[in-house]
């Protein structure tokens, strides 16, 4: 099952310590953990007082609340990218992953990956009803990439082989341009190759927080069997509320949670991340949580950063959801809705001051720990040249690492043995989504302070700095020209549906930052005033650079706002369908302004490409040229698309999302092209939009 060709760097794990030196440290590390112990006077509140009372605060939780803001305040007006590095450095697990790469090589290995590696480990999640069934299926909430999946199939295939397990997971649909990129994690590496296992909901998006997509994937996860394990791994972007994480997350932890006890079977186990505890929306969960659990621990993996403030509720041996059954209007009632916001879901009189003891005693002991590493960290920076400082933290990330793999029994496992077969092995994926804040919260903040003028000048330092100085992301020639064109090739068109695009929020066919610079751009009420009453840039294109007659030019409009993005597309498809047919055999049509963002989109391009015209050319002056029509009768794919289109047109809920599995479309030279044709056609943009509002402000 596993190599053994590594076996020599298993050693006795007393050969890497210097005579106990940094044994307590260790202990510390590795131990950062609370079990609540349950009271059978307890009781849950009678259904009529479930988000019944409005929000309250206690006093003790506040103090912990204002204590770690306070050392949290402290680090505002350190650049983001310096102080990351500084506390890579000192991170004490800092070479976990490095060591586990090195020495055992596992399936797509991650943070997320060694984190759950951890409690797997620690709390032996794995419930005696699959080891006696011989079978389990696992259910994975907000679980992009994929790592916890892996991570668990590596723990199952060293501990547990003989279960048969089943898995499906759901995540926001980065394949779904309506998602925001700061909620949604892009890298689709370990999903495009398990697409059948993941479970976007009845309207694609992928978002938890809507009942009925909860209630889709609840039943999904049921068909394969017993689900004996749930994990949850969602968070969403707090970086402009820092102070205020808890609260912005709430409402998906509690999506997660009611998601989870109506999928799991009795005797099963619920992993999930939460942050801190202060605010009465987790500790009423908690409360909750406890009732339906024989036990709940609280976990800070070694491998979680130990200056934020991430732990890991590990919930054992579920009750079953026939002791929640009368409770579930209230619960779905607040689902995803202002109820969650506006009401608490426990009065606080009907928590039992005893667990709100623990919870005071859990809150304080996580903060504690939260608050004297930043310190410690702060010190650090304030001390670099202090060499015995770095020679200790150079000592224990050592023995972290090696203590990490020994404690946990990790051994190497045969290609044939992991989900992909050794694929994600071979994979070298650009990334698309680099970080994309900058600079110290305090100057973030002062940027909403900033004039136009001022505003202005700061994007285009951007735009200059980070995106015309890469020269990955240009058309450097007047058109690259490519030929797709293969008559032999049978296309099956395969329709996915979902909620119609409001507007395009991201997208998986460009380089992020120049997407985010352009929405920023037009985030800016009077940046987009100005732009769309300046006018829209006209095309002056010479066709004489591009080397081939050009029979007829269709310029497609702007997409200005005003109308749904879903509703302008399709208008789009009819005016470029209309002008398609008008052509000749052998003639060459040149289109401007096609948004290539979308798959639905991309998919009819690749259409045309690959079945219609000889060659397809790529201009550095934003247009596609669709040289030499060869074949009319392929036209009756798009004939196709046009009439699903249409079946759904009065429906506001349902749309035609795209018409190829993204499998065809996002690879090689074809997906290659593409993005680099978006990242000129939108750098171009960015730069005459700041242009123009520099000599307007």
């Amino acid at each position: 099952m596993f190599s053994n060709s590594d076996s020599n760097y298993f050693q006795p794990r007393q050969r890497f310590f210097r005579s106990g030196e940094f044994e307590m440290e260790l202990n510390d590390l590795f131990n950062k953990k609370y079990q609540f112990r349950f009271d059978v006077d307890w009781k849950l509140p009678d259904k009529e007082l479930w988000f019944s009372a409005p929000p309250w605060k206690l006093k003790e939780l506040d103090i912990l609340k204002n204590r770690l803001n306070f050392h949290k305040s402290q680090l505002n007006d350190f650049n983001i990218e310096e102080w990351s590095s500084h506390t890579r450095r000192r991170n004490p697990a800092g070479e976990v992953g490095w060591k586990i790469r090195c020495l055992i090589n596992p399936e797509f290995l991650t943070q997320a990956w060694t984190k759950f590696y951890e409690c797997a480990s620690t709390y032996n999640i794995v419930p005696r009803q699959a080891m006696s069934d011989g079978k389990m299926v696992s259910l994975h909430l907000c679980e992009a990439p994929g790592a916890f999946i892996t991570s668990l199939n590596h723990y199952m295939k060293l501990n547990y082989y003989n279960i048969d397990w089943k898995w499906i997971a759901n995540t926001l649909n980065p394949y779904y341009e309506g998602n925001s990129p700061s909620n949604m994690i892009s890298d689709d590496r370990f999903m495009f190759h398990t697409l059948d296992n993941w479970d976007f909901g009845v309207d694609n998006t992928g978002n938890l927080m809507d009942w009925e997509n909860s209630q889709a994937i609840v039943k999904n996860a049921k068909t394969l069997g017993k689900v004996l394990l749930v994990t949850a791994d969602g968070s969403i972007d707090c970086m402009q509320r820092p102070e205020a994480q808890e609260e912005v997350t709430s409402p998906l932890h509690y999506c997660e949670i009611v998601t989870a006890l109506q999928a799991l079977s009795p005797g099963g186990t619920f992993v999930f991340k939460l942050f801190t505890m202060f605010e009465h929306s987790t500790v009423s969960l908690l409360y909750l949580i406890n009732h339906l659990f024989g036990e709940v621990n609280i976990y800070k993996p070694v491998t979680s950063r130990q200056g934020n403030s991430e732990v890991y509720a590990v919930c054992l041996n579920y009750k079953g959801i026939a002791n929640l059954e009368m409770y579930l209007p209230m619960l779905k009632s607040a689902y995803g809705t202002e109820i969650y916001s506006s009401y608490t879901l426990f009065p606080l009189e009907a928590i039992p001051e005893s667990f709100l003891k623990q919870i005071e005693e859990c809150a304080c002991y996580f903060c504690s720990i939260q608050c004297q590493v930043i310190n410690e960290n702060l010190q650090a920076y304030l001390m670099q040249k202090n060499i015995a400082l770095h020679r200790d933290m150079k000592q224990i990330r050592s023995l972290v690492a090696t203590e990490f793999i020994w404690q946990y029994g990790l051994k190497p496992l045969d290609y044939e043995f992991e989900i992909l077969k050794g694929i994600l092995h071979e994979e070298n994926k650009v990334n698309m989504n680099p970080r994309y804040h900058r600079g110290s919260y305090t100057e973030r903040q002062l940027y909403t302070k900033l004039s136009l003028k001022e505003k202005s000048k700061n994007l285009n330092s951007f735009l200059q700095a980070e995106i015309l100085t890469n020269p990955l992301i240009l058309i450097n020639e007047p058109v690259k020209w490519l030929s797709f064109y293969d008559e032999k090739l049978i296309l099956k068109l395969l329709f996915t549906y979902g909620l119609p695009l409001q507007k395009i929020n991201s997208s998986k066919f460009i380089f992020v930052p120049i997407f985010r610079l352009y929405q920023q751009i037009l985030t800016e009420g009077e940046f987009k005033e100005i732009i769309f009453t300046k006018g829209i840039k006209s095309s002056e294109q010479n066709f004489k650079n591009f080397n081939v007659e050009i029979h007829k030019v269709l310029c497609l409009p702007e997409f200005d706002h005003s109308e749904s993005y879903g509703v302008f597309e399709k208008r789009c498809l009819q005016t470029l369908l209309n002008m398609l047919k008008s052509l000749c055999i052998g003639e060459t049509l040149l289109i401007e302004n096609l948004n290539l963002l979308s798959h639905f989109n991309v998919s009819f391009l690749y259409i045309v490409s690959k079945k219609c015209f000889e060659r397809t050319g790529f201009t550095s002056s934003d247009s596609i040229i669709l040289c030499n029509l060869l074949n009319k009768a392929a036209f009756d794919y798009l004939d196709q698309i046009q009439s699903e289109c249409e079946k759904v047109q009065s429906d506001d809920k349902k749309d035609v999302l795209n018409s190829l599995p993204v499998q065809t479309t996002n690879v090689g030279e074809f997906f290659n092209n593409i993005v680099l044709y978006n990242n000129t056609f939108y750098r171009n943009k960015c730069t005459y939009y700041l242009s123009t509002i520099e000599q307007t402000v």
